[in-house]
């Protein structure tokens, strides 16, 4: 398993409010807080843990992709989180002439 430095899993709540699509750090700070997402203070900056914003942002594809790929879903998360449209697209096609 990889071994990253914390420092190096970190953001700003100013990269949240960009994620979010907000200028607003208060926002960002309260969405946090509402996913159950620790906020660590280092001196004047607010920061959290990358990884948890993201599995918060693409909690809600999973259950649309397992309904509407249910027996090819993980892989088709797997391409949408790795911005694989066009694996996506193929795996969709092929999915697609299999159920004809």
């Amino acid at each position: 398993m990889h071994n990253q430095k914390e420092a190096d899993r970190l953001i700003t709540l100013k990269d949240v409010c960009k994620k979010l699509k907000t200028n607003d750090i208060r926002t960002a700070a309260k969405w946090c807080e509402k996913a159950g997402i620790p906020i660590i203070k280092r001196k004047r900056t607010r920061l959290t843990y990358e990884f948890l914003v993201d599995i918060e942002l693409n909690k809600g594809i999973a259950p649309f992709l397992k309904a509407k790929y249910p027996n090819s879903w993980k892989e088709m998360l797997r391409f949408y989180l790795k911005n694989d449209s066009e694996g996506f697209i193929l795996a969709d096609l092929k999915s697609s002439s299999e159920t004809k």
